[in-house]
């Protein structure tokens, strides 16, 4: 295999709904935050950003759900990732798979390297001096279970980066001579799969909806609508 180029997508991440990426809480005190969300750990910094582990998963798992690649009665639990290592498979050449499996179906079908590097994404420069200048709060958004029977709430706060809020994100994707054109296209298919999904958690309660604005690939600036108009 040879790789011909790497091609660079970045951009900025725009949230539009607040973001919950999760992070452990250690210790819980009555009143506080038991749903905190991830941050930098450096004490001088703190400020939160999206893991490149969650933005690549959540990419991965859109992709897997639309080719129908996830696990199913394999012998392994069902709903795992897809795992088989072969070359025509629309997910594990892009975003990889366990070294064991690299190996396809024959000795000349092997999947190569994973093409995307998905980087953490921080707060873009003028998001972080606000932080810094403590003009950037946490929203603090409190969910309530309801207890069907005595109608009793049990509110529960959730932490979450606020609406309009920016992060500079950056994804490498190796292009080898033997690769078919697809494999770059179906990354951009999940990114837009991902702008009509949610990042994060609580997607599902109107949490975690984003935007890839600007979307540039190459230094080159895509129109504000080159995802939405991709078919998937």
């Amino acid at each position: 295999m040879k790789l011909e180029k790497i091609i660079k997508i970045s951009g900025k991440i725009k949230v539009i709904t607040g973001l919950h990426i999760g992070a452990a809480s250690e210790t819980i005190e009555i009143g506080g935050m038991d749903n905190p969300i991830i941050k930098d750990p450096l004490p001088e910094s703190g400020a939160p950003y999206i893991p490149g582990s969650s933005l690549k998963g959540k990419l991965r798992s859109l992709l897997e759900i639309k080719e129908g690649r996830f696990v199913m009665g394999k012998g392994r639990a069902d709903g795992a990732p897809c795992d088989c290592g072969q070359k025509d498979c629309p997910v594990c050449p892009v975003f990889g798979t366990s070294a064991s499996k690299d190996k396809g179906r024959n000795g000349n079908d092997v999947q190569g390297p994973t093409r995307v590097v998905v980087r953490d994404a921080m707060l873009s420069s003028d998001w972080k001096k606000r932080f810094e200048e403590g003009d950037l709060p946490m929203e603090v958004k409190y969910e309530n279970s309801i207890n069907r029977i005595s109608c009793m709430a049990n509110p529960r706060p959730l932490e979450r980066v606020p609406a309009g809020v920016e992060f500079d994100f950056n994804i490498s994707f190796k292009k080898f001579d033997e690769d078919p054109d697809n494999y770059f296209q179906n990354l951009l298919k999940a990114m837009k799969m991902l702008e009509l999904d949610a990042l994060g958690g609580a997607g599902s309660r109107g949490c975690g909806q984003i935007k890839f604005c600007p979307l540039l690939i190459d230094g080159v600036e895509q129109s504000e609508d080159f995802l939405e108009s991709l078919s998937l």
